[in-house]
Parts: structure tokens; C-alpha cells; sequence
């Protein structure tokens, strides 16, 4: 059980510190020092993907790794649901919000700004995702399933 649950903390950890480094000091310094916002936009959205694919990797280890220990006992967890929900907004991310961006981008760059106003949107929603995500992240690093009771506190 120990085991497990320093499993947990490991990629609970490596996962919300991805997320942390990247959107809240890599892509900003990336915008503050490149000089050219396309160029940072576009690493910033490599840096998003590979931050998303870590997410998938732990998520999907994380979910299903409770559901084997705990069995159908899993729902009465709330850390589960929150790993679930986190794990759930990485693949909107992942296979609709990154790509329509991406889409959207290329028709901004073939010259038709009609889109601008859909890329502000899927930036904005975006943003207060990953903001939500990242709180989801951090609430997780700093608790436990353990009652303050049985933890000394």
C-alpha cells in the first residue's frame, strides 16, 4: 500500500510540476524573450502537447492503478474523481482544444481574420481550463485520502 501510494505521489508530482513549469514559466518566458509571437505561440503549443501527453501517461496510470487497488470502492474516493476529471480535461485538450487552435491558426495564416474572434475563444477557454487543471493539480499534491486522524493532524 505504501508503494502505491508513493507511486501516486511521484507522478501526481511530475504531472502538476509539468504543468506548472510550463504554463506558468516556460510559455511566458517564451513570449517575454523570443520577440516574435508566432514563434513562441507555436513552441508554446509543442510545450503544451508534450505537457498533455505526460498528463495522459500519469492520468491513465493514476485511474486505473486506484481501480485495481480499490475495485469498485474506487467512487467513494474523492481524489479518484478528481484524477478522473483531470485526466478528462487532458484529452479535451489533447484532441479538441490544441488542434482547433492549431486549425484555427493556419486559417488565420493564410490570410482570413474572420477567426479571429474563435481563436480569442478557444485561448480564453483554454486558459481558465489549464488555470482549473492546475488548481485540480495542486489541491491533489497537497492532500490525502487518509482522514486527518490517521496522519497526525
Amino acid at each position: 500500500m505504501i508503494s502505491s501510494l508513493l507511486g501516486e505521489r511521484l507522478l501526481l508530482t511530475l504531472w502538476v510540476g509539468s504543468l506548472l513549469a510550463i504554463g506558468y514559466i516556460a510559455v511566458p518566458l517564451a513570449f517575454a524573450n523570443l520577440g516574435d509571437v508566432i514563434l513562441a505561440g507555436n513552441y508554446a503549443g509543442h510545450l503544451f502537447s508534450a505537457v498533455n501527453m505526460l498528463g495522459l501517461g500519469c492520468g491513465t496510470i493514476l485511474v486505473i492503478s486506484k481501480i485495481v487497488i480499490y475495485g469498485k470502492q474506487v467512487v467513494d474516493f474523492w481524489r479518484f474523481w478528481v484524477i478522473f476529471i483531470m485526466l478528462l480535461l487532458t484529452l479535451v485538450f489533447n484532441f479538441y482544444l490544441q488542434p482547433e487552435i492549431e486549425l484555427v491558426k493556419q486559417i488565420i495564416h493564410l490570410g482570413d481574420i474572420s477567426v479571429v474572434d474563435r481563436f480569442d475563444l478557444l485561448h480564453s477557454l483554454s486558459k481558465d481550463l489549464y488555470i482549473v487543471l492546475s488548481l485540480l493539480g495542486l489541491t491533489l499534491v497537497v492532500s490525502s485520502d487518509k482522514p486527518s486522524n490517521e496522519i497526525g493532524i
